[in-house]
């Protein structure tokens, strides 16, 4: 997904909590967003989006693996587990299994589809498709114009909710409605996902180009077995993921057949770990026998907190973290300045703290009842220990036949992952490693997509600012992010397993000696060459456990961000060297020793493995230094107006609310405000 993209979606789920950014967010929207990425459309293989439909007519005309009730898949409880014994890999002969990527939740493109099956178009001619959020710039003036102006003046007139809750309420179902799921857990739109049945050598230039943007693999691919080796599982969002394993089932005995391999190697990454979850409990009867090694990328293995505190609106409404620091630090991420953010908390003010919260409940409401309530998918994401709380809180959907397939679907995938340990130790014992890669000490408000700060358990995760580190590492125990175990906790374990900062335990992970951690490290982990470079050791079997090549991939490693670098600035900098060479009075003679000599040291430091963030940030500074002075890119702009106006609109921000504190401006004493009942 473009960064572009990333940008609007965060700042519409910012808005969710604030009515005034949710304005601005709709507009900002309409006006940025690009709806048709990923590949040639006319080229690539389409899927309908899964339902399950699909899923009973796959059982019926597959293999028997599976026994269906009532339209629904039904898996027998097994055997307790024997104890886990050492492991060997399956494949260890010269030939390196085939590797499948199974993608996280912004890196397959769906796309919605007219009544031909072909990609459909709103009114500006824009493809419906992304590979997070589908939504329809073209309607979007007209939703708000038709739907919250009238409420809006109304309410700000009468001070109080006239309607306005109501009309936020509706917009964010139709601005959400292309990926609407109904009561039985399908999605209501003909929703399909695009889908790669060969490998990743056969793909067409666009879709490899995409391939690469989300999974920079380009530089190690040949370790993996080369590019006719590596293949791109697919799946949608919208969608049950207990389907999408059944079709990642028919997807291993494609790459089987087309390669010639017994076994296949599973690489998940984020989402993708609860496809893998879904997979295993269906496969679990079978041995296992297509699997040679599972590699897990900060995978959802035991879901995030972020969801747990969705589901239950668990969110940081501390006054001043929500009405003063939270828009600014969202907005600084978004553009670089605060500024923004602290004028819509002045802006708030305009309104009643009452209504400020009919707003919120109504804007949770709308994101719950479109998108998530009804989509197993999203139920997948839910923490295994928080799972009984949120079952709880619904528990009309378990009570209501009109759920009885959702229900279905949501306790059959919660049984999948209550079963996970026991079904990776089975498939440890029969050959197949098991390998996690994780980021860690992290709250949700660190970097990007600092919008997941609202929710209550960033102040006491330790994740990688999106999936908590208990999940990805299949068990860790930690501490808060910033803080450490304690002493007397520390005493009692094995310090080869307490982390350097001394903020997790190990020895606790299901596979303490296969599981790797980078300190400080993003979700997204893409930007670390060294994380990929261990993905292609750890897949081509040079690694098998911490214990080899420990002294170049530490089981505790640093985080680096050598993303533009590697994407960008190598090449670039390869270009101006071929075209000085051609002609040497195009360039600077010194300008072109300074960009040969960072180019250089870039390669020197892209050669270690050991991360060390300030050294690959100095780098990338030295490196586009060095490129603006030959002319490849421009020199950043003065900000200094900027930076005057977001020092100047701060001090407002903090002078008001330190007068009103997060109530609006008709709060004082003595204001008559009309009362409204809040949403329930």
């Amino acid at each position: 997904m473009k960064k572009t993209h990333k940008r609007v979606i965060a700042f519409l789920l910012a808005s969710t909590f604030v009515f005034s950014a949710m304005t601005a967010g709709v507009f900002a929207i309409a006006a940025y967003l690009n709806p048709t990425q990923g590949g040639d459309y006319a080229t690539s293989t389409y899927m309908s989006v899964n339902t399950v439909d699909d899923f009973i007519e796959l059982v019926e005309t597959s293999s028997d693996i599976f026994t269906t009730n009532d339209d629904t898949t039904v898996v027998e409880a097994d055997e307790a587990q024997p104890v886990l014994q050492e492991a060997t890999p399956a494949a260890a002969s010269e030939e390196i299994a085939p590797t499948i990527i199974i993608p996280g939740i912004s890196q397959s493109i769906s796309y919605l589809a007219d009544e031909n099956g072909n990609p459909a178009v709103n009114a500006n001619g824009e493809e419906l498709s992304g590979g997070l959020l589908i939504i329809d710039s073209s309607t979007l003036p007209g939703i708000l114009a038709e739907t919250v102006a009238g409420p809006l003046v109304t309410s700000l007139i009468a001070q109080a909710d006239i309607g306005l809750s109501d009309a936020i309420y509706e917009t964010i179902t139709q601005v959400f409605a292309i990926q609407a799921s109904g009561k039985d857990g399908k999605a209501v739109q003909n929703l399909k996902t695009i889908t790669y049945e060969y490998p990743i050598s056969e793909m067409n230039q666009d879709d490899k180009d995409y391939f690469y943007r989300m999974i920079p693999m380009k530089s190690v691919v040949d370790e993996i077995g080369g590019e006719e080796n590596l293949y791109f599982y697919t799946f949608p969002l919208i969608s049950d993921p207990l389907i999408s394993a059944a079709k990642l089932d028919q997807y291993i005995q494609m790459v089987k057949e087309q390669t010639g391999s017994q076994k296949v190697n599973i690489v998940t990454i984020s989402l993708g770990g609860t496809i893998l979850t879904a997979y295993l409990e269906l496969k679990k009867n079978t041995n296992y026998e297509d699997i040679n090694k599972v590699l897990n990328v900060v995978s959802c293995l035991q879901g995030t907190d972020v969801m747990g505190d969705f589901y239950l609106r668990n969110f940081n409404l501390e006054d001043q973290f929500f009405f003063q620091e939270f828009l600014p630090m969202v907005m600084k991420e978004m553009n670089g300045f605060a500024t923004l953010g602290h004028i819509i908390n002045i802006a708030l003010k305009i309104f009643p703290r009452e209504v400020i919260e009919h707003i919120l409940t109504a804007a949770v409401d709308g994101i719950l009842d479109t998108l998530m309530l009804n989509c197993p998918q999203f139920w997948a994401m839910i923490p295994t220990d928080r799972f009984d709380a949120v079952i709880e809180k619904y528990s009309y959907i378990a009570n209501d036949p009109e759920y009885s397939r959702l229900y279905a679907a949501i306790m059959k995938f919660q049984e999948a992952r209550l079963n996970l340990d026991d079904n990776l130790i089975k498939l440890n014992q029969q050959g197949a490693l098991v390998h996690n890669v994780c980021g860690y000490n992290l709250d949700y408000s660190s970097q990007d997509y600092c919008f997941f700060a609202a929710m209550k358990s960033s102040l006491d995760t330790n994740s990688d600012a999106i999936i908590d580190i208990d999940s990805t590492s299949l068990g860790a125990t930690y501490a808060p992010a910033g803080e450490v175990l304690s002493e007397e906790y520390i005493a009692t374990r094995d310090p080869k397993y307490i982390s350097p900062d001394g903020s997790l335990d190990v020895s606790t992970c299901l596979f303490p000696d296969n599981v790797w951690f980078f300190e400080g490290q993003h979700h997204e982990v893409g930007r670390n060459d060294v994380v990929i470079k261990l993905i292609a050791k750890l897949a081509s079997g040079q690694i098998n456990s911490t214990a080899d090549m420990a002294e170049a991939f530490p089981q505790f490693n640093g985080n680096r961000n050598t993303r533009n670098i590697t994407r960008w600035y190598l090449e670039e900098a390869e270009i101006v060297f071929e075209e000085y060479e051609n002609d040497p009075t195009l360039y600077n003679e010194a300008d072109i020793a300074e960009l040969r000599a960072v180019y250089n040291d870039s390669l020197v430091l892209l050669d270690t493995t050991v991360c060390e963030p300030t050294a690959a940030t100095a780098m990338r500074e030295r490196f586009e230094y060095a490129l603006c002075r030959v002319g490849v890119r421009e020199p950043e702009e003065d900000t200094t107006s900027q930076e005057a106006l977001e020092i100047i609109c701060a001090f407002l921000d903090e002078t008001i609310y330190n007068v009103f504190g997060a109530d609006g401006f008709s709060d004082l004493k003595g204001n008559v405000v009309i009362q409204a009942p809040v949403i329930a």
